[in-house]
Formats: structure tokens, sequence, C-alpha cells
């Protein structure tokens, strides 16, 4: 258990309340707990499986304050900010993280304190991993040896001085697991990723404002909501108030892809979602209904994406959840 408190008012204390109560997404199987004061509100889910520990932390402050968080039991594992950007310091060492970065660290023991602005809205994911969940991962090199080196020492270690962009596949791979913590590959996947993304880190991103780093995670959510409509890069250049070279960039340097491959993404990803869904109906139908229009634009960007024929793609995904769906039914049976 860890200990909260605020530099000029104390201890904060915590009572447990029901997750799905909490604003946050609800994570199935956690236990979540509420802190109500007259500074701010503060919440978190946990939730716990053999090889991680989860996090999921909502921060309300009602004025400006420093919270430390202090734990005396070895920490392995990485932060990452969903929602606005907090300044940490870690030991006594000043890090920044921005909305869509992430750290990763190994300490012996856990002495964070973190600075926030009143009336902001701040969501983090805290992901503790074990070390034989770490050691599982398919990476070599000189950082990588040199940090694992590290793990259960007196020590503290990072594996990159500066936080690094999370992307958009360890992003959606976090939303996958606080929907369904079990997965402990997509768990393993997710570090992996962290980790790989950290080494390879050379902190030689274009200067970027938090101003315009939640004008570009407001226009993912906006990709994500409206897929199946026509939007341009000017459009998004537009809605993010930056021209059309600096949206192009950033966005790239935030996610990991250009945006207009998000789209394709998020259209392919509905495509496979209607096709299971619905068996029956024509391609050229799912086509206009996830925004390619017609069925020779799906089939080519979804060969492209997936490298294999959307016709194979459906023919043995529908076959396998029809064989669960059997599965499924026999079981009750019995």
């Amino acid at each position: 258990m860890f200990t909260l408190s605020e530099r000029h008012k104390g201890i904060v204390s915590f009572v447990p309340n029901d997750p799905k109560e909490l604003p946050q997404t609800y994570i199935p199987g956690s236990l979540a707990y509420q802190s109500t004061n007259n500074f701010g509100d503060f919440y978190y889910q946990e939730v716990q499986q053999e090889n991680f520990t989860i996090w999921r932390s909502t921060y309300r402050p009602y004025e400006d304050v420093s919270l430390r968080v202090k734990r005396d039991v070895k920490w392995l594992g990485f932060r990452m900010m969903l929602k606005k950007h907090i300044s940490h310091l870690f030991l006594g060492r000043p890090i920044a993280i921005m909305q869509g970065q992430m750290h990763f660290a190994y300490s012996p023991l856990t002495d964070v304190e973190l600075m926030l602005k009143g009336n902001e809205i701040y969501e983090v994911v805290d992901m503790q991993v074990s070390p034989s969940l770490f050691y599982q991962l398919k990476q070599r090199g000189r950082t990588f040896e040199a940090f694992s080196a590290m793990i259960g020492s007196d020590k503290p270690a990072w594996i990159s001085d500066k936080p690094a962009w999370s992307s958009y596949t360890v992003l959606d791979n976090m939303e996958n697991l606080l929907q369904d913590p079990t997965q402990d590959k997509i768990a393993v996947e997710i570090v992996q990723q962290v980790v790989t993304t950290l080494i390879k880190n050379k902190g030689h991103d274009k200067k970027i404002t938090y101003e315009q780093v939640e004008n570009i995670f407001l226009i993912k959510e906006m990709i994500q909501r409206r897929f199946p409509e026509a939007m341009t890069l000017q459009q998004w250049a537009k809605e993010s108030r930056m021209n059309t070279t600096d949206f192009k960039y950033k966005f790239r340097q935030v996610f990991g892809l250009p945006a207009y491959k998000y789209l394709t993404f998020q259209r392919i990803n509905a495509a496979k979602e209607i096709m299971l869904a619905n068996p029956q109906l024509p391609l050229s139908e799912v086509a206009r209904r996830c925004g390619f229009g017609t069925y020779n634009n799906l089939r080519r960007a979804f060969y492209s994406s997936d490298k294999t024929k959307l016709s194979l793609w459906r023919d043995k995904n529908l076959g396998m959840a029809f064989q669960l769906l059997i599965e499924l039914l026999l079981s009750e049976m019995l």
C-alpha cells in the first residue's frame, strides 16, 4: 500500500468505492478508491494479476497542489499519461511527462512528487510488472542489459533519460487490457512495446507545446468517432490550430503514424467488426459503412494492412466465431 500526502495539507486518505461509480472506464475485477477533500478529488482503480498490477488514477485538484506518493516496495514498471501533463520529482529527479508519453523505471522504493494545476483533470495509468514478466521480453542490446542488471539493486535506474511517445498501438493495447486485465499476452506485448520504444528514444523530437498535444489527441478522438465521414488533412490541421506541415509531423511524432493511416486503421477495424456482426452483409455495404466508399477501396486497403485477402479473412474468422459459438452452446447444455 502507498501513502499519498499533499505538501501543505498532509495525508490524503482514501475510502473504498464502487468502481462503476468512479469517473473512469470500469476495469473488470478492480478495487476502487476515492478521496474527497476541500482542495480536490482523487480516484483510482487497482487490479492485480499474477505478473503485473495496474492503477488507473484520476486527479481533480481545485487549486495548485503537490502530491507525494511514497511506498517502501521495489518498483519496476512504467507510467503513461492519458490526459494532461504532469511535472514529477522522481526520487528528487525532475521528469515532465506529457499526454501520450511514458516513462519506465526501476526503483528500490517509490518516492514521487506530482505538481498539479488547479481546475484541471489528469488521467494516468501506472503498470508495475514482475521481474519474471520483464525477462520474457524479446530484447537485446547494451541499454536493455544494463537496465536489467540494475533490477533488484539498491539504486534506481531508467531505460531512457527522457519520456517517449507511446504510439497508437500502445494506447490501443492498453485500452484493450483495461477492458480485460486477464489478457497476459497483451500485457507482455505492451511492456515489450514500451521498452522497445524507450530504448530507441533519442530525444530528437520536434518541439511541441502542451496545447498542440491536447489538440492532436482531440483529432485522434475525432477520427475514432467519425471515421465513416470524409475528412481531410486541411480540416484536421485547422481543428488543431496548426498549419498542415506542423500537423502532419507532430501527429506522426505523437502516435507513430500519419493521420490518414490512422484513419485507415480505424476504418479497417470497423470493417472487421461489421463483418463479424453481420455475416450476410455484402462487402460493398461494409465498405460504405466504414468509410471506404467502394468494395475495391476496402479490398486494397485491407490487403495492404493485413497482407491477406478480405474474403479469406472473413471466411476464416466467421468460421472461428461460429465454432466458438457452438462450443459455448454445448458447454451450457452439459
